[in-house]
């Protein structure tokens, strides 16, 4: 017979599958739900911390991807206190790895006893928020280890059986939900493709166009040279002008289209090239800072999108403002990156701005951070300068 205690826990656990299901459906959804996931777990088991790392299987690292600590998510960038999580750690060698992978289930320690810790690193943290038991579990997928979540309590015994079965439930449903985001990337991968071998097309078909009209001005211009001068120096003016939007054409659509370098160079170094010699005639102070590790592989889809915004977050600040300084930020994370590009010009009523309909260059890089399922931030006050904030994801699994 079931009692009380036991019925509450199947209509909880009832309910959280049934939740599930209607939310997985939808991609934009599925990292919120893991975020969310792993806050009704710890709340669960009444652990007052809580982590996801992912896990690349080739270098044998973990990378941490939310933290949580009583009960909200922090940025474990910007938080000193959180500095051990920051960087990949190596799992090949540890003994409660290899336990989680094998027996595919949670793994409960004694905090306290510290000789028996495998991260021994992350000793800091248990004493910093007075943890006393930790619980692991590992995330698999089609019997493939994906990452792990841990809990931290601030008592020394376990939960009740009951509520780790439940527990797991959670975890394979974010472990199922990882999975989708990372399907449903590279669908998008294989529609912006397609898109761009349109663009490609387009493309082509303007540059031919181009050079059609720029060869019937020569023409005008060589037929008129000597019995109409004027008439012929227009027709060159015209054809030059012609030949410079081309070649503008050209180089915008390259940057785009162009596949992803970063085998041969990091997308922070793509970066600060850029930016060097887009400031370099002005004499501007450009100071560029990287913080967290970049991934094994990143989506050539990011590294666009961050060119791109780029360029024209800085085209916006030298076109419209007088700025003296300069400044990009650029942020790792195990699921996104943050780009920040800050100026000291003389900035813009953004509430005016938005009213009277955002121009091209906010617009274009609103799609640009939307087309790739991340968001943009501006942050700017008249005299105060301005404040691009663009985070992309690049969830690696």
């Amino acid at each position: 017979m079931v009692d009380q205690d036991e019925a509450a826990e199947l209509v909880a656990a009832n309910h959280a599958l049934r939740r599930s299901l209607a939310r997985v459906t939808n991609a934009e959804e599925l990292w919120p739900f893991v975020a969310d996931t792993l806050t009704e777990s710890a709340q669960a088991i009444a652990a007052t911390s809580a982590a996801i790392f992912l896990f690349d299987d080739q270098s044998n690292q973990m990378r941490t991807a939310i933290v949580l600590e009583d009960g909200r998510t922090v940025d474990f960038f910007k938080e000193d206190r959180f500095v051990e999580l920051r960087e990949p750690f190596e799992v090949g060698h540890s003994s409660i790895w290899q336990e989680l992978v094998t027996t595919k289930t949670y793994q409960w320690r004694d905090l306290t006893d510290e000789t028996k810790l495998s991260f021994k690193w992350l000793i800091p943290w248990y004493r910093r928020l007075g943890l006393k038991g930790g619980l692991a579990l590992p995330l698999i997928f089609n019997a493939r280890p994906i990452g792990l979540a841990v809990y931290g309590c601030r008592r020394s015994e376990p939960p009740p059986y009951s509520r780790l079965e439940f527990l797991e439930n959670l975890i394979h449903e974010a472990a199922v939900a990882i999975q989708l985001l990372k399907i449903s990337h590279r669908a998008e991968d294989v529609e912006r493709v397609r898109g761009e071998m349109r663009a490609a097309g387009e493309v082509h078909e303007s540059v031919a166009q181009s050079l059609a009209a720029i060869s019937m001005h020569l023409a005008g211009a060589q037929s008129c040279l000597k019995s109409d001068p004027e008439k012929a120096a227009t027709a060159i003016e015209k054809a030059r002008e012609l030949a410079r939007l081309g070649i503008q054409l050209v180089r915008r659509t390259t940057l785009v289209l162009r596949p992803s370098q970063s085998q041969e160079m990091p997308p922070s170094q793509t970066l600060v090239d850029f930016m060097r010699d887009a400031v370099r005639e002005r004499g501007l102070i450009c100071d560029f800072r990287e913080i967290g590790q970049i991934p094994r592989t990143i989506e050539p889809e990011t590294e666009k999108g961050l060119l791109q915004i780029s360029r024209e977050a800085v085209g916006n600040a030298l076109q419209h403002g007088q700025p003296r300084r300069l400044e990009a930020v650029l942020t790792w994370y195990a699921d996104r990156v943050k780009l920040e590009i800050t100026d000291d010009g003389p900035g813009f009523d953004l509430s005016r701005s938005e009213q009277n309909g955002e121009g091209y260059g906010i617009k274009g890089m609103r799609e640009c951070a939307k087309e790739r399922g991340g968001a943009l931030d501006i942050v700017s006050h008249t005299g105060q300068g301005t404040r691009v904030c663009a985070t992309l994801p690049i969830l690696n699994v």
